[in-house]
Protein backbone atom coordinates (compact mmCIF):
# COMPACT_ATOMS: atom_id res chain seq x y z
CA UNK A 1 0.00 0.00 0.00
CA UNK A 2 2.86 2.39 0.78
CA UNK A 3 4.34 1.86 -2.69
CA UNK A 4 0.99 2.61 -4.39
CA UNK A 5 0.56 5.74 -2.31
CA UNK A 6 4.06 6.92 -3.24
CA UNK A 7 3.39 6.41 -6.95
CA UNK A 8 0.10 8.29 -6.76
CA UNK A 9 1.82 11.11 -4.89
CA UNK A 10 4.43 11.46 -7.63
CA UNK A 11 1.76 11.46 -10.34
CA UNK A 12 -0.24 14.09 -8.53
CA UNK A 13 2.84 16.25 -7.92
CA UNK A 14 3.69 16.14 -11.61
CA UNK A 15 0.40 17.85 -12.40
CA UNK A 16 -1.33 14.76 -13.85
CA UNK A 17 -4.61 15.50 -12.05
CA UNK A 18 -4.36 19.29 -12.26
CA UNK A 19 -5.63 20.01 -15.75
CA UNK A 20 -6.73 23.48 -16.75
CA UNK A 21 -10.27 24.32 -17.78
CA UNK A 22 -10.70 27.13 -20.31
CA UNK A 23 -10.88 30.07 -19.96
CA UNK A 24 -7.76 29.90 -17.80
CA UNK A 25 -6.20 32.76 -15.82
CA UNK A 26 -2.81 32.59 -14.12
CA UNK A 27 -1.32 35.35 -11.96
CA UNK A 28 1.51 33.18 -10.53
CA UNK A 29 0.60 33.87 -6.90
CA UNK A 30 2.96 31.25 -5.51
CA UNK A 31 5.91 31.37 -3.16
CA UNK A 32 9.18 32.42 -4.77
CA UNK A 33 10.99 29.43 -6.23
CA UNK A 34 10.45 26.84 -8.96
CA UNK A 35 7.18 27.13 -10.87
CA UNK A 36 6.99 23.39 -11.58
CA UNK A 37 4.35 21.51 -9.51
CA UNK A 38 2.59 24.77 -8.62
CA UNK A 39 -0.93 25.21 -9.99
CA UNK A 40 -0.68 22.22 -12.33
CA UNK A 41 2.52 23.29 -14.09
CA UNK A 42 4.47 20.18 -15.12
CA UNK A 43 7.54 19.37 -17.18
CA UNK A 44 7.23 19.23 -20.96
CA UNK A 45 9.33 16.24 -21.93
CA UNK A 46 11.98 14.64 -19.76
CA UNK A 47 13.41 17.12 -17.25
CA UNK A 48 17.12 17.69 -16.86
CA UNK A 49 17.92 16.70 -13.29
CA UNK A 50 21.63 17.56 -13.41
CA UNK A 51 22.03 21.29 -12.70
CA UNK A 52 18.73 22.24 -14.37
CA UNK A 53 17.73 25.84 -15.09
CA UNK A 54 14.14 26.07 -13.82
CA UNK A 55 11.45 28.63 -14.60
CA UNK A 56 11.21 30.70 -11.43
CA UNK A 57 8.43 32.49 -9.59
CA UNK A 58 9.61 35.90 -8.39
CA UNK A 59 7.18 38.36 -6.76
CA UNK A 60 4.05 36.86 -8.38
CA UNK A 61 5.49 36.70 -11.89
CA UNK A 62 7.77 34.24 -13.65
CA UNK A 63 11.26 34.65 -15.04
CA UNK A 64 13.41 32.43 -17.27
CA UNK A 65 16.25 32.61 -19.79
CA UNK A 66 18.74 30.57 -21.79
CA UNK A 67 18.64 26.78 -21.77
CA UNK A 68 16.66 24.81 -19.19
CA UNK A 69 13.53 22.85 -18.42
CA UNK A 70 10.29 23.61 -20.27
CA UNK A 71 6.92 23.65 -18.50
CA UNK A 72 3.36 23.08 -19.67
CA UNK A 73 -0.20 23.63 -18.48
CA UNK A 74 -2.35 20.75 -19.76
CA UNK A 75 -5.93 21.42 -20.87
CA UNK A 76 -8.77 19.33 -19.43
CA UNK A 77 -10.22 19.17 -22.95
CA UNK A 78 -7.94 19.54 -26.01
CA UNK A 79 -9.02 22.14 -28.58
CA UNK A 80 -9.19 21.13 -32.26
CA UNK A 81 -11.49 23.65 -33.95
CA UNK A 82 -12.33 27.34 -34.00
CA UNK A 83 -9.61 29.47 -32.46
CA UNK A 84 -7.54 29.38 -29.30
CA UNK A 85 -5.73 32.38 -27.81
CA UNK A 86 -3.23 33.20 -25.12
CA UNK A 87 -2.10 36.55 -23.73
CA UNK A 88 0.35 37.75 -21.10
CA UNK A 89 2.33 40.78 -19.98
CA UNK A 90 5.83 40.42 -21.42
CA UNK A 91 9.01 42.17 -20.31
CA UNK A 92 12.29 41.16 -21.96
CA UNK A 93 15.05 42.34 -19.65
CA UNK A 94 18.25 41.28 -21.46
CA UNK A 95 18.88 40.24 -25.09
CA UNK A 96 22.66 40.65 -25.23
CA UNK A 97 23.40 36.90 -25.43
CA UNK A 98 20.47 36.05 -27.74
CA UNK A 99 22.53 36.31 -30.91
CA UNK A 100 20.93 33.58 -33.06
CA UNK A 101 20.06 35.25 -36.38
CA UNK A 102 16.81 33.25 -36.64
CA UNK A 103 15.66 34.14 -33.13
CA UNK A 104 13.83 31.60 -30.99
CA UNK A 105 10.36 30.78 -29.68
CA UNK A 106 9.54 30.78 -25.97
CA UNK A 107 5.83 29.92 -25.69
CA UNK A 108 3.03 28.27 -27.64
CA UNK A 109 0.61 25.37 -27.88
CA UNK A 110 1.45 21.67 -27.65
CA UNK A 111 -0.09 18.96 -29.85
CA UNK A 112 2.29 16.25 -28.63
CA UNK A 113 5.69 16.01 -26.94
CA UNK A 114 7.45 16.98 -30.19
CA UNK A 115 4.80 18.95 -32.12
CA UNK A 116 4.11 22.60 -31.25
CA UNK A 117 2.25 25.49 -32.84
CA UNK A 118 1.02 29.03 -32.31
CA UNK A 119 4.53 29.94 -31.17
CA UNK A 120 5.75 33.41 -30.23
CA UNK A 121 9.36 34.37 -31.03
CA UNK A 122 11.93 37.02 -30.16
CA UNK A 123 14.90 38.14 -32.28
CA UNK A 124 17.63 40.53 -31.12
CA UNK A 125 18.07 43.78 -33.07
CA UNK A 126 20.47 45.62 -30.75
CA UNK A 127 21.51 45.14 -27.12
CA UNK A 128 18.43 47.13 -26.09
CA UNK A 129 15.83 46.26 -28.78
CA UNK A 130 14.24 43.17 -30.29
CA UNK A 131 11.49 42.05 -32.65
CA UNK A 132 8.48 39.85 -31.91
CA UNK A 133 7.21 37.20 -34.29
CA UNK A 134 4.76 34.31 -34.57
CA UNK A 135 4.65 31.05 -36.46
CA UNK A 136 1.96 28.46 -37.11
CA UNK A 137 4.51 25.73 -36.39
CA UNK A 138 8.16 25.71 -35.30
CA UNK A 139 10.38 25.56 -38.37
CA UNK A 140 13.52 27.71 -38.47
CA UNK A 141 13.15 31.40 -37.78
CA UNK A 142 13.45 32.15 -41.48
CA UNK A 143 9.79 31.06 -41.73
CA UNK A 144 8.65 33.26 -38.86
CA UNK A 145 6.48 36.34 -39.51
CA UNK A 146 8.17 39.24 -37.71
CA UNK A 147 6.99 42.62 -36.48
CA UNK A 148 8.16 45.63 -38.44
CA UNK A 149 8.48 47.57 -35.18
CA UNK A 150 11.29 47.06 -32.68
CA UNK A 151 10.51 46.66 -28.97
CA UNK A 152 12.53 47.89 -26.00
CA UNK A 153 14.05 45.81 -23.21
CA UNK A 154 12.76 46.53 -19.70
CA UNK A 155 9.43 47.69 -21.12
CA UNK A 156 6.24 45.72 -20.46
CA UNK A 157 4.00 44.87 -23.43
CA UNK A 158 0.71 42.99 -23.47
CA UNK A 159 0.85 40.35 -26.20
CA UNK A 160 -2.05 38.33 -27.61
CA UNK A 161 -1.53 35.31 -29.86
CA UNK A 162 -4.45 33.56 -31.58
CA UNK A 163 -4.25 30.20 -33.36
CA UNK A 164 -7.09 29.54 -35.84
CA UNK A 165 -7.95 25.99 -36.91
CA UNK A 166 -9.26 26.14 -40.48
CA UNK A 167 -11.14 23.43 -42.35
CA UNK A 168 -8.27 21.72 -44.18
CA UNK A 169 -5.52 19.53 -42.72
CA UNK A 170 -2.62 21.14 -44.56
CA UNK A 171 -1.35 24.71 -44.85
CA UNK A 172 -4.49 26.68 -44.00
CA UNK A 173 -4.28 27.29 -40.23
CA UNK A 174 -3.11 30.77 -39.17
CA UNK A 175 -1.64 32.45 -36.11
CA UNK A 176 -1.92 36.19 -35.38
CA UNK A 177 -0.12 38.53 -32.98
CA UNK A 178 -1.31 41.70 -31.26
CA UNK A 179 0.89 43.92 -29.09
CA UNK A 180 -0.90 46.31 -26.73
CA UNK A 181 -4.14 45.42 -28.57
CA UNK A 182 -2.75 46.56 -31.94
CA UNK A 183 -2.61 44.03 -34.78
CA UNK A 184 1.02 43.29 -35.70
CA UNK A 185 1.26 40.28 -38.03
CA UNK A 186 -0.49 37.09 -39.17
CA UNK A 187 1.51 33.98 -40.10
CA UNK A 188 0.61 31.17 -42.51
CA UNK A 189 2.72 28.18 -43.45
CA UNK A 190 3.25 25.28 -45.82
CA UNK A 191 2.95 21.90 -44.12
CA UNK A 192 0.78 19.88 -41.77
CA UNK A 193 -1.52 21.84 -39.47
CA UNK A 194 -1.97 21.05 -35.79
CA UNK A 195 -4.67 18.45 -35.21
CA UNK A 196 -5.28 19.80 -31.70
CA UNK A 197 -3.82 21.84 -28.86
CA UNK A 198 -3.56 19.78 -25.68
CA UNK A 199 -1.52 22.18 -23.54
CA UNK A 200 0.27 25.53 -23.37
CA UNK A 201 4.03 25.70 -22.75
CA UNK A 202 6.93 27.99 -21.84
CA UNK A 203 10.30 27.09 -23.41
CA UNK A 204 13.97 27.67 -22.59
CA UNK A 205 15.86 26.60 -25.69
CA UNK A 206 19.40 27.96 -25.60
CA UNK A 207 21.46 30.91 -24.44
CA UNK A 208 21.60 32.29 -27.98
CA UNK A 209 17.83 31.94 -28.59
CA UNK A 210 16.02 32.60 -25.30
CA UNK A 211 16.62 36.07 -23.79
CA UNK A 212 15.93 37.02 -20.17
CA UNK A 213 12.12 37.13 -19.92
CA UNK A 214 9.57 38.14 -17.26
CA UNK A 215 5.90 37.16 -17.69
CA UNK A 216 2.74 37.86 -15.71
CA UNK A 217 -1.05 37.71 -16.11
CA UNK A 218 -1.31 34.71 -18.43
CA UNK A 219 -4.74 34.11 -19.98
CA UNK A 220 -5.79 31.25 -22.28
CA UNK A 221 -9.19 31.01 -23.91
CA UNK A 222 -11.03 29.76 -26.93
CA UNK A 223 -11.95 32.57 -29.32
CA UNK A 224 -10.37 36.00 -28.91
CA UNK A 225 -8.71 37.65 -25.92
CA UNK A 226 -8.96 41.17 -27.38
CA UNK A 227 -12.14 41.87 -25.45
CA UNK A 228 -10.81 41.05 -21.97
CA UNK A 229 -12.47 43.09 -19.25
CA UNK A 230 -9.31 44.93 -18.21
CA UNK A 231 -8.91 46.56 -21.63
CA UNK A 232 -10.31 49.79 -20.20
CA UNK A 233 -7.84 49.83 -17.28
CA UNK A 234 -5.94 52.92 -18.47
CA UNK A 235 -6.77 56.14 -16.64
CA UNK A 236 -6.70 57.95 -19.99
CA UNK A 237 -9.96 57.66 -21.91
CA UNK A 238 -9.69 57.99 -25.66
CA UNK A 239 -13.41 57.50 -26.32
CA UNK A 240 -16.18 59.29 -24.45
CA UNK A 241 -19.05 56.99 -25.43
CA UNK A 242 -18.43 53.24 -25.37
CA UNK A 243 -21.98 52.47 -26.46
CA UNK A 244 -22.21 53.75 -30.03
CA UNK A 245 -25.14 54.27 -32.36
CA UNK A 246 -23.60 56.12 -35.31
CA UNK A 247 -20.83 58.36 -33.90
CA UNK A 248 -17.73 57.86 -31.75
CA UNK A 249 -16.90 60.90 -29.62
CA UNK A 250 -13.18 61.27 -28.91
CA UNK A 251 -11.78 62.97 -25.82
CA UNK A 252 -8.14 63.10 -27.01
CA UNK A 253 -6.13 63.79 -30.16
CA UNK A 254 -4.68 60.54 -31.54
CA UNK A 255 -3.90 58.39 -34.54
CA UNK A 256 -6.69 55.87 -34.19
CA UNK A 257 -7.23 52.31 -35.35
CA UNK A 258 -10.46 50.40 -34.89
CA UNK A 259 -10.31 46.58 -34.80
CA UNK A 260 -13.08 44.02 -35.03
CA UNK A 261 -13.01 40.89 -32.88
CA UNK A 262 -11.09 39.01 -35.56
CA UNK A 263 -8.22 41.47 -35.13
CA UNK A 264 -8.84 43.16 -38.50
CA UNK A 265 -8.43 46.93 -38.86
CA UNK A 266 -11.78 48.30 -40.04
CA UNK A 267 -10.90 52.01 -39.75
CA UNK A 268 -7.66 53.97 -39.44
CA UNK A 269 -7.78 57.73 -39.02
CA UNK A 270 -6.25 60.72 -37.21
CA UNK A 271 -8.67 62.52 -34.91
CA UNK A 272 -8.50 65.76 -32.92
CA UNK A 273 -9.63 66.27 -29.34
CA UNK A 274 -13.45 66.32 -29.15
CA UNK A 275 -13.69 65.00 -32.72
CA UNK A 276 -16.73 62.99 -33.84
CA UNK A 277 -16.28 59.99 -36.15
CA UNK A 278 -19.24 58.55 -37.99
CA UNK A 279 -19.18 54.73 -37.96
CA UNK A 280 -22.73 54.07 -39.12
CA UNK A 281 -21.36 51.85 -41.90
CA UNK A 282 -19.88 49.39 -39.40
CA UNK A 283 -21.94 46.29 -38.56
CA UNK A 284 -23.34 45.98 -35.06
CA UNK A 285 -20.93 44.32 -32.64
CA UNK A 286 -17.91 44.79 -30.39
CA UNK A 287 -14.80 46.68 -31.49
CA UNK A 288 -11.46 47.77 -30.01
CA UNK A 289 -10.39 51.41 -30.48
CA UNK A 290 -6.67 52.08 -30.00
CA UNK A 291 -4.53 55.20 -30.14
CA UNK A 292 -1.37 56.76 -28.68
CA UNK A 293 -2.18 59.53 -26.19
CA UNK A 294 0.72 61.43 -24.60
CA UNK A 295 3.07 58.53 -25.29
CA UNK A 296 0.73 55.88 -23.84
CA UNK A 297 -1.06 53.32 -25.98
CA UNK A 298 -4.73 53.42 -24.97
CA UNK A 299 -7.25 50.75 -25.93
CA UNK A 300 -10.98 50.83 -25.28
CA UNK A 301 -13.77 48.44 -26.07
CA UNK A 302 -16.89 49.87 -27.73
CA UNK A 303 -20.20 48.28 -28.65
CA UNK A 304 -21.81 49.38 -31.91
CA UNK A 305 -25.59 49.24 -31.53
Amino acid sequence: MKKIFTILSVIYASGFFAQASLPYNESFTYANGNLVNNGGWSYLGTPNTSAPDEIQVVSNAITFDGIGNDLQQTFATPVNSGSLSYSFDLKVTDVTAATDANGGYFAGFVQSASTYGGTIWTKKVTDTTYKLGVEVRTSTGTATSWSTADYNVNTTYNVVVKYTFNSGTTSDDTVSLWVDQASIVTDTHTGTDLTQASSFFFRQDSVTETPFINIDNLKISTGSLLSVSDINASKIKLVKNTSVNSDINFSEKANVKIYNMNGQVVKSISVDKNAILNVSSLPKGTYIVTGDVNGETVSQKIIKQ
